[in-house]
């Protein structure tokens, strides 16, 4: 018997809510409507969207789309419509339930057949009146306003189907989504039975908190307090952007001024684990803030800083204060983090503390601490799929896995690593630290970055702070054809974040930058400090070697060659071309050219 031909699709399933009662009242006024709506709202509207119709059942039908996006748009503007139609009192209100899933169909010439159809039409009947229904599958292929726009629902059992479906729903402005908590055994919808053990549930808040203290004034005449509360509000503003942290309100922290604190009391009374304290003083028209860092549980100060400025200036220097105590805070606080995780029993890990402990591996740059930070990555998954951070960061390994060789399948983790990022850009809530893992990724495995360049974005207009992302910034403007601004963001990621356990790699980009300026002399010397502070980073070698080989040096070129070799014997120009995926045209040849000048043999 022949294989029937088979493709993947998307379909719309569509359906009237109460048909048969709308008949029986007034059948003909109904079969009107129907035939108008067809008319005027489906018909006119689906050849923008490349759709057609493929079944018509009385009251409902399905449609197909060639993409998901398409039919999402669509069935949005379809219901739209409808809601805009329902308010015309002259009108039978018609309400439609809708549904969009990917469908592994059967084809024929005219018809589309098989066990997805009947998996749309009944999650169809999950739906909302007015509004749509979709599946994880379905999701995960949206992006910003489609994306937001749908809420998950938790997981439902559909009548005929043998396992829990994921949900997310969709309604109109103006409608009120349905309450889908379950309650013992109910029937929800004519069809749907609730799952009560897998309905979404709310995580635990896994980040640490933080509180800024009231800052003492130290000055003779005691005439700076007001400037000190202003350097605390400050801040606290600019620390409670910082997504990783969560940091206690202002006014409940200033019910300690001027009283003695035991930080570890805090621990207990506020349920902080870091503390941020300082002082002010003034001395004629200059003034001087000291802050800072304690770890409740210890008592250990983690961190301190002084920052010096002008009574002409106060607003400018409670920025720079707030800068550099948020830019400070974050690795400090993370490297902390990591040293409390490492401390727990195996057992008693979570996914929080799971990816804390892959951070250490990812950053060390060596095949080796890659293969452990995506084991414990995959078991950080294994505890919550959904988790922004894990699928985040296993995308950036994965990339980093592609592009320095060290992949068996360089297309296969290419692939696998930009699904993991879009998962993430869908999963996650708004997060600094995530947007630029996704935005990493994108930027090493796309010669275009504009999509990258997105996400950087997303995560400094949350934390102005965060030198990573301006780190990442800096390379993205370097293959963007802008790396006069790459090293000055790459610069303020460094002055951000002078001790962050990832400062080499703001080197690394320094040099790439000067080697797309085509200054190669400061590129092999930004290289070569890339190795200097990160010696088990064998990749920039590359780097160094092109770079050296270019600007005339020919001895420090092929040593970098050498070194290469050394780990990975058979490296040839031509893996190296497969693997660099964020350079095209010019900047590429001239890559391979110094690599080849270098002595890397072609392959």
């Amino acid at each position: 018997m022949a294989r029937p031909r088979r493709r993947l699709t998307v379909i719309a399933a569509l359906d009237m809510v109460g048909y048969s009662e709308l008949v029986q009242r007034d059948e003909l006024g109904t079969l009107r409507e129907m035939r108008i709506i067809f008319r005027n709202i489906v018909r006119p509207s689906l050849v923008k969207y490349g759709a057609h119709i493929i079944k018509l059942m009385g009251d409902g039908g399905l449609v197909e789309f060639p993409s998901v996006l398409d039919a999402v748009e669509w069935t949005m503007g379809f219901q739209l419509a409808m809601a805009e139609r329902n308010a015309q009192p002259e009108r039978i209100k018609i309400d439609v339930r809708a549904a969009i899933v990917l469908a592994d169909v059967i084809l024929s010439d005219s018809d589309r057949f098989g066990a997805a159809i009947g998996f749309a039409m009944r999650l169809q009947t999950a739906a909302p009146p007015g509004g749509i229904a979709i599946t994880h599958s379905v999701r995960w292929q949206l992006l910003g306003e489609p994306a937001s726009a749908f809420k998950p629902v938790g997981f439902l059992m559909l009548r005929s189907i043998p396992y829990p479906v994921e949900a997310w729903f969709w309604v109109p402005p103006g409608k009120t989504l349905p309450d889908i908590q379950p309650s013992q055994n109910q029937m929800l919808t004519p069809g749907v039975l609730a799952l009560p053990g897998l309905s979404a549930a709310k995580a635990e808040d896994q980040r640490p908190l933080v509180v800024v203290l009231p800052f003492d004034d130290l000055s003779p005449d005691g005439s700076a307090s007001e400037i000190a509360d202003g350097i605390v509000e400050e801040v606290t503003a600019t620390l409670s952007r910082v997504r990783t942290l969560r940091v206690i309100a202002r006014n409940s922290a200033f019910q300690y001024k001027g009283r003695a604190t035991d930080v570890r009391a805090l621990s207990r009374d506020l349920g902080v684990r870091y503390v941020i304290e300082g002082s002010v003083r003034k001395s004629g028209d200059r003034l001087r803030v000291t802050a800072q860092l304690i770890d409740t549980e210890s008592g250990a100060h983690l961190w301190s800083g002084r920052t010096d400025g002008s009574m002409a200036d106060v607003f400018a220097l409670q920025d720079d204060v707030a800068s550099q105590i948020a830019g400070a805070a974050q690795p400090t606080i993370r490297t902390a983090e990591i040293e409390r995780s490492r401390r727990k029993e195996t057992e008693a890990l979570r996914t929080h503390d799971l990816v804390l402990k892959a951070m250490p591996h990812f950053w060390a740059h060596r095949r080796e601490d890659n293969d452990i930070a995506l084991k414990l990555l995959d078991e950080a998954l294994a505890s919550d799929p959904r988790s922004g951070q894990a699928l985040g960061l296993k995308a950036w390994s994965l990339s980093q896995q592609v592009t320095y060789l060290w992949s068996s399948d360089i297309e296969g983790d290419r692939k696998l690593a930009l699904a993991l990022a879009e998962r993430a850009a869908e999963t996650s809530e708004s997060d600094p630290l995530v947007y630029t893992m996704i935005g990493a990724t994108l930027s090493i495995l796309h010669v275009d970055q504009a999509r990258a360049r997105v996400f950087i974005e997303r995560a400094l207009a949350l934390d102005a702070t965060f030198a990573w992302a301006w780190t990442r910034l800096g390379y993205i403007q370097a293959y963007s054809g802008e790396p006069s601004q790459g090293l000055e963001s790459l610069k303020r990621s460094i002055a951000l974040s002078p001790d962050d356990p990832i400062r080499f790699n703001a080197y690394a980009g320094m040099a790439t930058c000067h080697f797309m300026l085509g200054d190669y002399a400061d590129a092999a010397r930004l290289a070569r400090l890339a190795l200097d502070s990160r010696p088990g980073m064998i990749w920039a070698n590359r780097l160094l070697a092109t770079s050296a080989s270019l600007a005339g040096d020919l001895d420090t070129a092929r040593r970098a060659v050498a070194q290469l070799r050394r780990d990975r014997p058979d490296m040839t120009l031509a893996e190296v071309r497969l693997a660099v995926h964020n350079l095209g045209g010019d900047q590429l040849e001239r890559y391979m050219e110094g690599l080849r000048l270098a002595g890397l043999p072609e392959g």
